[in-house]
């Protein structure tokens, strides 16, 4: 298990925001630690290009971010990076959705295919299926073509 101490939490604080003054962009930022796990929250006037369509920039932020960190953090501590609370509100809306999928699984028996998602969309949405007795899910296909399906558990005799 990591060890994340008050001067780890401030190299973390210290080197996002060198990178964040690079991008030219204006910015409040937020670090705290649980366990092996640290989380950057960025508040900013910026924060339709941090995040970027779909996500997709605040991903290779979090992807940069990670690699300046990596000789500085304990081994085994992940990095979450959150904009103007876009993840937090991605994870409620992938919720919304899979709970719905499991829903009219359950009453109709018959599988469903979920809306096109990225590779941490579909963890997160594998995660909620996986609190779910009686519910699975499997992923198909290959890069932006593959979909997460929802079904019935298939009990072995």
């Amino acid at each position: 298990m990591a060890n994340i101490t008050l001067a780890t939490i401030k190299t973390v604080k210290e080197k996002t925001e060198k990178i964040l003054t690079l991008l030219s962009v204006d910015y409040k930022t937020n670090v705290s630690a649980d366990e092996n796990k640290i989380s950057i929250s960025i508040s900013s006037e910026d924060k339709a290009l941090l995040i970027g369509h779909r996500g997709d920039n605040l991903f290779s932020l979090r992807y940069i971010i990670a690699l300046v960190l990596r000789e500085s953090l304990p081994e085994g501590t992940s990095i979450t990076v959150d904009v103007g609370g876009y993840l937090k509100d991605k994870e409620k809306r992938i919720e919304g959705i899979v709970l719905n999928a499991i829903k009219r699984v359950s009453e109709t028996g018959m599988e469903e295919m979920l809306p096109p998602m990225n590779p941490y969309e579909r963890m997160l949405a594998h995660q909620k299926v996986s609190e779910k007795k009686g519910i699975t899910s499997y992923s198909e296909g290959e890069g932006p073509e593959r979909r997460m399906f929802i079904t019935k558990e298939i009990k072995k005799d």
